[in-house]
């Protein structure tokens, strides 16, 4: 049984869209052996793929620096055979890494994401009035194991939306950039103006989140914190069971997908264009404003230059309430 050693080391709503593909890619090649290496907290993301096994990565101890890479691929290479090397990441861990394959002795084939870095910045170019979608991040990741040669016909799956069925609501409304987060000020009035038709279950985020999800949970009824309450596995357990999950433009968007839910997006900074729309998530709605500076990130990054996050301050209340709503 040939061995396929993929990287893909973070970020969380990346690899979710790496475990997407790769149940349709290990599916397809049940003869290949599939060793993801990532962090062992994204485990759970692979779990029902019965070819794939997780190799987990820490770059904070075992493997820090550079030596640490050359353990890494000492390790490696002493426990696996490895035939063929997947870089889903491109960053300069991964590319010092294949790097070693190279070198080594054996002919290991080894294929690496193009991301697109150029035609991104062109895209969030305040100069480019004519912007057109690019290769979703999925399709990138799907094109990497095309060169390895193997079985890759894969297509996502729409996953509908209905208003009229919905009544338990899963909210991500945290992010790693400003950029890319909904005013909690705002959300609040959602809130308020749902939460005694609609169940409302809050996810992710760290200490003062969790503190604000847990004072949103006091003020209004059918407002639930799950904030620091539960594993990823119990997460993942749980976002099956809603009915749609109401996210920014991050990882909440990709757990919905990966436990088959539709997603309600919203969009500041960054925009669908770029192709990080959730796998299987492209019919659904995905709220955002046209405005000529958008998008100014790809990743949400960047200051306003306006200094006043327009793009998702001017996103009324009111417009995700009636696109939850069946009103």
């Amino acid at each position: 049984m040939k061995t396929i050693l993929i990287l893909r080391f973070s970020a969380m709503g990346d690899v979710a869209i790496a475990a997407s593909v790769m149940k349709e890619i290990a599916a397809q090649n049940p003869e290949i052996h599939f060793v993801f290496a990532t962090r062992e907290f994204f485990a759970p993301f692979f779990e029902d793929i019965p070819n794939l096994e997780i190799f987990p990565i820490d770059f904070k101890e075992k493997y820090k620096g550079l030596k640490g890479i050359f353990r890494l691929y000492k390790n490696l290479t002493q426990q696996y055979k490895i035939d063929a090397v997947a870089d889903l990441h491109d960053v300069l861990r991964s590319k010092l890494l294949t790097f070693c394959f190279r070198l080594s002795l054996k002919k290991i084939k080894i294929s690496t994401i193009y991301k697109g870095r150029i035609e991104k910045r062109r895209l969030c170019h305040s100069n480019n009035q004519n912007k057109i979608p690019l290769a979703p991040t999925w399709k990138r990741y799907v094109d990497v194991f095309q060169k390895l040669s193997l079985q890759t016909d894969v297509e996502p799956t729409s996953i509908p939306f209905n208003p009229e069925n919905v009544k338990k609501i899963g909210v991500s409304p945290f992010a790693q950039h400003k950029g890319k987060i909904y005013p909690p000020e705002l959300l609040e009035i959602v809130l308020a103006l749902l939460h005694k038709d609609y169940e409302f279950y809050l996810f992710g985020g760290g200490k003062n989140e969790q503190e604000l999800c847990e004072q949103w949970q006091s003020k209004f009824e059918n407002v639930y914190s799950l904030v620091g309450k539960y594993s990823l596995k119990e997460e993942l357990d749980f976002i099956s069971g809603l009915d749609v999950m109401l996210s920014m433009d991050s990882s909440g968007m990709h757990l919905a997908s990966l436990c088959n839910i539709p997603c309600v997006s919203i969009w500041g900074a960054t925009h669908p264009y770029s192709g990080f729309v959730g796998f299987g998530q492209d019919e659904n709605p995905k709220i955002q404003l046209e405005l000529s500076c958008r998008p100014c990130s790809v990743y949400g990054n960047k200051p306003c230059k306006f200094k006043d996050y327009r793009c998702l301050w001017g996103i009324e209340p009111e417009l995700i309430a009636i696109v939850l709503s069946s009103v």
